[in-house]
């Protein structure tokens, strides 16, 4: 690294050229003659991209608090709803299965139905739930469960191969979701594998004059946040209050300052140096090409972790409401997931109502009946002829 003094450590602007001095306008810097510099360019960027993101961050933020807590307890109400609609109709079947009249195929169909529901219902842990499932899962059924689970996960283990190579795994998985999860770890140990590699290789070089050039730039870019929290920290020091009343306002500032500099926020405090009047804004007009390159390093630096905070809400976005992370943001876009959200399992809860109402009539049930297992084997050819490693996440979640 180059043997320089501090690049903020200059005697003012007073001895800065004129055709170099600058303004600086709602933090953005303007040359006093001629056109900006590729640096003043770069700067004025970042530091309007950083205000953008942001106002996007905050936007986000706000649309989450406002909507997400409402949407959650609306989904939970129907969530509820229909759990108590799939336990009417269990212990529906369940009395049905035990009364006289029906056929030996209508039988299985119906207790098909009553397995599947007392899987959709295993999670909830109910008494009643398991009670009606211990009368129609028998020993039998569940090693033919366990033995249809190992089928399923080996068939996962031979896809995943395909993308992770032979030897991914080593043992024998019992379910599919054993195997996505090991395809993860996996995943992430050899990605951690690389990076350490990677890492081991640079620790026995010395560094590059690239790499020695942005260790410069890290030094320089740390000076110009202490150089100007400094200047902002000697302004505002409470002591140098003139009554009680400035000195409550210098303190709620300083409190600012210190909480921008812990964040590394430079250009929050840029604007503060700029809004302090006990601060010579002409201060920061003395700043050279080399101070505004060195002040982008942090600028990049913080723009960067804004983006990373602003995809990480898309996904819970995404999450929340169903919202596709990766469209241009529209909050009246955001309402209408929301709502679709909201209508489907309004219209599940619906259709599960309008079946346990149906089935009351003997008559209606034995066609219910007959339409259920029409559309369970039209689902399951459907499931055969399109297994892939998106119906593989898919069910694991959906198990879940």
């Amino acid at each position: 690294m180059r043997d320089t003094p501090d690049l903020f450590s200059d005697l003012g602007p007073e001895f800065t050229p004129p055709s170099a001095r600058l303004d600086v306008v709602a933090g953005l810097v303007i040359p006093h003659v001629g056109k900006p510099t590729a640096a003043q360019k770069r700067f004025n960027k970042l530091v309007a991209s950083i205000d953008a993101a942001r106002l996007e961050s905050e936007t986000l933020r706000r649309v989450l608090d406002t909507h997400g807590p409402a949407h959650q307890q609306a989904l939970q109400t129907l969530a509820r709803e229909i759990m108590q609609l799939q336990k009417d109709m269990l212990f529906f079947l369940d009395t049905r299965l035990q009364a006289k009249g029906l056929t030996a195929n209508q039988k299985q169909y119906a207790s098909r139905i009553v397995l599947s529901l007392c899987e959709a219902l295993e999670h909830l842990e109910d008494a009643t739930v398991s009670a009606v499932m211990a009368r129609y899962v028998s020993a039998d059924d569940l090693a033919e469960r366990a033995q249809e689970e190992a089928l399923a996960a080996q068939e996962a283990k031979e896809f995943m191969e395909g993308y992770l190579g032979k030897n991914f795994g080593g043992q024998d998985f019992k379910n599919p979701e054993d195997v996505l999860r090991a395809a993860m770890e996996h995943g992430h140990a050899q990605a951690t594998a690389r990076a350490a590699k990677r890492e081991a290789k640079k620790a026995q070089r010395a560094p590059n004059a690239r790499e020695q050039a942005a260790a410069q730039k890290q030094l320089d870019a740390q000076g110009a946040l202490r150089t100007i929290y400094r200047q902002l920290v000697s302004a505002l020091h409470p002591d140098r209050a003139s009554d009680a009343a400035d000195r409550d306002r210098k303190t709620a500032l300083m409190k600012a300052v210190n909480t921008a500099y812990e964040r590394r926020d430079l250009p929050e405090l840029l604007r503060m140096q700029l809004t302090v009047e006990q601060v010579d804004a002409s201060k920061l007009a003395a700043m050279s090409d080399e101070k505004l390159k060195a002040m982008a390093v942090l600028l990049a630096e913080q723009y960067k972790a804004l983006q990373e905070d602003i995809e990480s809400q898309r996904m819970t976005l995404a999450h929340a409401f169903g919202y596709a992370p990766h469209v241009r943001f529209n909050e009246a876009d955001v309402q209408e997931a929301i709502a679709e959200q909201q209508k489907s399992l309004k219209e599940e809860a619906d259709f599960m109502r309008e079946d346990l109402a149906r089935v009351q009539d003997d008559k209606a049930f034995k066609a219910w009946l007959k339409e259920q297992a029409r559309m369970t084997k039209a689902s399951e050819r459907e499931a055969e002829a399109s297994f892939g490693m998106e119906d593989l996440i898919f069910e694991m979640m959906r198990r879940r």
